[in-house]
């Protein structure tokens, strides 16, 4: 009987409490915006509109060389954007799309890693 009335005190309090909470008043602003369009913004001619940037690498063969490895292209957080069971002996080009926001890629095959700049269009890989 006590436990059942100190839990109906508890529920109570609880209950009167809640309510006596402040209450924030959200103000609405209106927005005053004058429709216009893209043509309307003045960029630089510089300026690339895309997020992405294309990138092509390219790797000669090299014909006494017969391994086999997997090619990556991956960045600094380990994304990867190119993965490929490429033969040594074979010549290779392929174009990726990479974020705008990457500067730097790492190119690995057989072993070896190579850095490169993501903002340089075309890459040898030799």
């Amino acid at each position: 009987m006590k436990v059942s009335i100190k839990v109906l005190g508890l529920s109570a309090i609880i209950g009167f409490g809640f309510p006596a909470c402040k209450k924030h008043e959200i103000v609405k602003t209106e927005i005053n915006s004058q429709k216009g369009s893209f043509k309307d913004i003045k960029a630089p001619a510089a300026f690339k509109w895309s997020t992405l940037n294309t990138l092509t690498l390219q790797m000669s063969a090299k014909p006494q060389d017969a391994r086999v490895s997997t090619l990556k292209v991956l960045d600094a957080q380990g994304n990867v954007y190119l993965q490929k069971l490429q033969k040594a002996n074979q010549p290779f080009e392929s174009t990726i799309e990479i974020p705008g926001h990457v500067d730097k890629l790492k190119v690995s095959f057989c072993g070896k890693v190579k850095e490169i700049s993501a903002r340089s269009g075309k890459v040898n890989l030799d």
